[in-house]
């Protein structure tokens, strides 16, 4: 009898081995596995005790030693994790055995030999089998204690505690697990004998003396080394369906993607394993409760989202539990019946996983590829708190010729700028870890003054962005006063540096950093936002960043009087002419303040909440041919115009409905170096027609060509087309004329405020449901404007705002808008115009008495239409009262 059981278990671990042995080297070492190597090949045991500073040295010290014999392959890595899961096969026998016989020792054997967490721990050069192994010699040892305890089982559990606070940071959470789990069964059984609590205390204490040199010289600093930008994780019913599904699907990518055959197998699981409860398996069952809740605490304390690796060590004793219920069915075949979802879920698992997209991060194809694309003059650039031990490992294996440059976690730009390359290429090693440039720091400047996008190469896991001969002359800081406040007036954030934009040609790119100080604490992530102009007021390039200190540390995470810093970059678009574009600040978060923060009111120039930062002024000489990117125009046409010039792209859509007024605006590309040709834009009937000249001269090879085309304000209704050259269509259009409203409609107040240049604001009625004229916030104004258009069409398209002011000079409530829907640069000669505004209140608003103002703004630039009296707003009403 006891040598069929023993045939048993041989046959089970040789099947496990056999699946635990495919394709074990076929998956490329990744990250975590690249500090396995690096112990591993250390000369000594004590070397590779000191290996990690953010982990416990034993499992490095089995892996050095195991290197002597196995050597330092892929293979040689993982053939500890994979003797170490082949133990788990008979320790999960002999603890169902221990607790519920034979049958339940077989059962759990055989769930564990098909598990797709312990076969997938097996192939990686990593600790999680021997966590495994632990917590089941733990788990054996407590066993006993409470039924028939030993001083075998006593120095047991010791050993196998003390090996797993040495094994890895949450070898804390499961003695704790113990400690509480025996608490437990001394309160249910109402007595502290078994185990009995002097021996457990003593036990305790010298486990946590053993325990004291790594606590007080590592433990004590790893959440500062391993958390940079947290991430705990989520405690909700998605999240508690993902740790189930994690504990019976590997790689962790299947348990959060939900495919439907998982979701399937994995409920089955879980109606068969409640059904399978039995009293013996219990305490087993509290177990597993208690090690995810420790598990789960730990993470949410260092600030870490939990991973599948994590659950390893608690897979085992659920298979253990799974496995008394499964012994407990009769008959045998109601046995096999229910065993049939575990196993099609460690098949389906073993077969998905196959997909590259759910295995490690591919170094080896990313370290292949600098070996084949670049040279000896090049660079590889990565982040990392020490080294990239993965991507050491194969740099000498794959013969790479290229320096790789390894940047310190926290360092910051002065310190980072001797590391670069004076000459070739720079290729920037992308992979997401709590120490990336989460400010886009390397490649703001590495980008700056490039003229093409670097060239991008992805692996599964990771990407590699080339940098052609970057000029690495990054702008220099200059300090500026600018202090940000939110919509409650309450002080954000004061910018105190910005980079001074280069003078360059328009092909170059432009790194421009900004640093500020943090006022308040604050739950949001800062960010800024660049808006580049052209001298048209249209927005033609944007950036956006991150705030964060060197430590990548955002806004959300430090406290007030901190110093952090963005690092956008900006491009402007293929074929950019030569001119001075203004670059506009909005700092904004996107839970808060997504519009943005309001900017500093001291005479600065304003478009709504972006504050004009810098002039970008980009001279000529831009070769716009040597860059690769494509225009992002719509229509291709290549029209040849003449012998040296060609239209090559347009933004143009015909049939476009326009009314008298409206404003077209059209980017066109050109090739060539002739000059650029007027527009025509004409009725079909002949009775109008406009000509619309170039915006640039200044031009080279390739040109993109702004204009703003406008309908006059008398034009009738009827079709009209814009064309080049006297004969080439662009576009057709359909043009429905507007009524003329030569009478004024009436309207409540009059007011007679004279705006040069627009026209004249006549009167308003100001209106709203309630009886006793207080307005609340589910009750807003309702204001019509009725405007009057002047001698002469203004010369910009000017938005309204329409504002009630508290005591304090603050917003709270607001609506901005074009007139009437109305461009002032189409407004006819006396015409009347009427304009309805809904005033919004915002988070300021309170009961109290607050003023009417309304204006004109110029929305390209922020600036106010002045009235004749110098003012830029009229005073419609004061006192009005708010409920």
């Amino acid at each position: 009898m006891r040598n069929r059981r023993l045939l048993l278990v041989v046959i089970l671990v040789l099947l496990a081995a056999a699946l635990r042995l495919f394709h074990i080297e076929n998956q490329s070492i990744w990250f975590d596995e690249g500090w396995s190597a690096y112990a591993a090949q250390q000369p000594s045991l004590a070397a590779a005790f000191q290996a990690d500073p953010t982990n416990p040295p034993l499992y490095y010290i089995l892996i050095n030693a195991a290197a002597y014999g196995f050597g330092t392959s892929e293979f040689g890595l993982r053939i500890v994790s994979l003797l170490l899961g082949l133990l788990t096969i008979p320790l999960v026998y002999r603890l169902g055995r221990q607790i519920a016989g034979e049958r339940a020792g077989r059962c759990a054997a055989l769930l564990a030999t098909l598990s797709a967490p312990l076969w997938w721990a097996s192939q990686e050069a990593r600790m999680y089998t021997l966590l495994a192994v632990l917590v089941l010699i733990c788990a054996l040892a407590w066993q006993r204690l409470i039924t028939k305890p030993s001083r075998a089982a006593w120095i047991m559990l010791w050993l196998g505690e003390l090996a797993l606070l040495y094994a890895h940071n949450t070898g804390l959470v499961i003695v704790l697990w113990l400690n509480a789990v025996t608490l437990l069964i001394w309160i249910v059984r109402r007595r502290v004998s078994y185990p009995d609590w002097r021996v457990w205390l003593a036990g305790q204490v010298g486990v946590g003396l053993l325990w004291l040199p790594y606590f007080i010289d590592r433990f004590l600093l790893v959440q500062g080394a391993n958390s940079a930008i947290t991430s705990a994780p989520p405690l909700d019913l998605a999240f508690a369906w993902q740790v189930w599904q994690g504990l019976w699907v590997e790689p962790w990518a299947l348990a959060l993607r939900d495919l439907p055959v998982f979701v399937f197998l994995a409920v089955m699981i879980l109606l068969i394993t409640l059904l399978l409860i039995r009293r013996r398996a219990l305490w087993l069952f509290a177990h597993v409760i208690l090690l995810l809740m420790g598990l789960v605490g730990g993470l949410i304390m260092l600030g870490n989202d939990l991973h599948g690796r994590y659950l390893v060590m608690i897979v085992p004793l659920l298979l253990t539990a799974v496995g008394v219920g499964l012994a407990s069915l009769r008959p045998r075949t109601l046995r096999w019946l229910a065993l049939i979802p575990f196993a099609l879920i460690a098949v389906f698992t073993l077969i998905v996983a196959q997909n590259p997209d759910y295995q490690h991060d591919d170094v080896r194809a990313m370290v292949q590829f600098y070996a084949d694309h670049l040279s000896a003059d090049d660079s590889v650039i990565a982040w990392s708190y020490a080294d990239r031990y993965d991507l050491a490992y194969y740099w000498d294996r794959l013969a790479v010729r290229a320096r790789r440059i390894t940047l310190a976690e926290g360092a910051d730009l002065n310190a980072i700028l001797p590391q670069l390359p004076t000459s070739g290429n720079v290729a920037l090693n992308v992979w997401y870890t709590q120490r990336a440039d989460y400010r886009g720091m390397m490649g703001c400047v590495l980008g700056n003054g490039t003229v093409n996008l670097p060239q991008a190469q992805t692996a599964y896991g990771m990407t590699t962005l080339v940098y052609a001969d970057p000029v690495l002359d990054l702008p220099q800081f200059q300090p500026v006063d600018l202090t940000f406040s939110d919509s409650g007036g309450s002080l954000i954030a004061h910018v105190k540096s910005v980079g001074q934009a280069a003078v360059v040609a328009a092909d170059h790119a432009l790194c421009l950093p900004i640093t500020v100080t943090l006022l308040r604490a604050t739950d949001a992530d800062l960010k800024a936002a660049l808006i580049v102009q052209n001298d048209l007021g249209w927005t033609v390039a944007s950036a956006d960043a991150i705030f964060a200190t060197a430590r990548q540390q955002t806004s959300s995470m430090v406290s007030a009087g901190e110093s952090l810093t963005a690092y956008p970059l900006l491009r402007l678009p293929y074929g950019a002419p030569p001119e001075n574009y203004r670059i506009f600040l909005r700092l904004y978060d996107e839970t808060d303040e997504p519009l943005g923060y309001n900017p500093p009111q001291n005479g600065q120039t304003l478009s709504g909440r972006d504050l004009l930062l810098t002039t970008w002024t980009a001279f000529s000489g831009a070769d716009w041919t040597q860059v690769e990117r494509q225009p992002d125009l719509p229509n291709s046409v290549n029209l040849a115009i003449s012998g040296d010039l060609t239209l090559v792209a347009h933004d143009l859509a015909s049939g476009t409905p326009l009314a008298n007024g409206d404003e077209i605006r059209t980017s066109m590309l050109w090739r060539g170096e002739g000059a650029l040709p007027d527009l025509e834009f004409a009725d079909e009937a002949g009775r109008w027609q406009v000509s619309v000249p170039a915006s640039t001269t200044d031009h080279g090879e390739i040109t993109l060509d702004w204009r703003a085309i406008h309908v006059p304000p008398d034009a009738p209704s009827g079709s009209a087309v814009l064309r080049v050259n006297g004969w080439a269509i662009l576009a057709h259009y359909q043009i429905e004329a507007l009524p003329l409203i030569s009478e004024a409609p009436a309207f409540e107040m009059a007011v007679n405020a004279e705006f040069p240049d627009v026209g004249k604001l006549v009167g308003y009625s100001l209106t709203h449901s309630r009886a006793d004229s207080l307005f609340g916030r589910d009750d807003p104004p309702q204001l019509t404007l009725i405007w009057r258009a002047g001698q002469h069409a203004a010369p910009v398209s000017y938005t309204v705002f329409a504002q009630l002011i508290n005591a304090q000079g603050q917003v709270i409530a607001q609506d901005d808008a074009i007139p009437g829907g109305r461009a002032t640069i189409g407004w006819r000669e006396g015409e009347y115009i009427m304009d309805r505004h809904t005033l919004a209140f915002n988070d300021n608003a309170s009961a109290e008495t607050v003023r009417l103002i309304v204006g004109l703004y110029d929305a390209a630039t922020g600036q106010r239409v002045r009235l004749a009296d110098g003012s830029d707003a009229v005073e419609l009403a004061t006192g009005l009262e708010i409920r």
